[in-house]
């Protein structure tokens, strides 16, 4: 057992190729509803982080994306209205394999990063 214990996650980086970028900033904010916050001092110019309830989305371009299976799940308050929307801007939504407790889906915001979609059962 290390010396130390891991107590959350404060951050998820994603990429996208440059030519995504605006549009993939736009989804964050249009379609996610995310906000963005300023770069600390001491960070890179480029990129843009979004607040994502406790802890923060940080998009930066890489032309090597995306990769085929990783992915990162955003919990939402009603899965339904989710769906509704995501689907009203064009994104397909992939079933996932069912979790006991756990609605889930995942879509692939305009860049192919992987998103799972969940809500807890009795929160939504």
């Amino acid at each position: 057992m290390p010396a130390f214990s891991v107590s959350g996650i404060e951050h998820v980086h994603i990429t996208t190729p440059e030519e995504l970028e605006d549009k993939v900033v736009e989804w964050y904010e249009r379609v996610m509803g995310l906000e963005q916050v300023d770069k600390p001092e001491g960070t890179r110019p480029q990129g843009t982080w979004f607040r994502a309830g406790a802890q923060e989305i940080h998009i930066s371009k890489d032309e090597h994306n995306p990769p085929k299976d990783a992915h990162f799940g955003l919990v939402v308050d009603d899965f339904a209205a989710a769906i509704e929307v995501l689907r009203a801007n064009g994104c397909h939504i992939e079933q996932a394999a069912n979790i006991p407790g756990r609605r889930r889906c995942y879509t692939r915001d305009p860049a192919g990063n992987r998103i799972e979609i969940l809500a807890f059962e009795g929160k939504s």
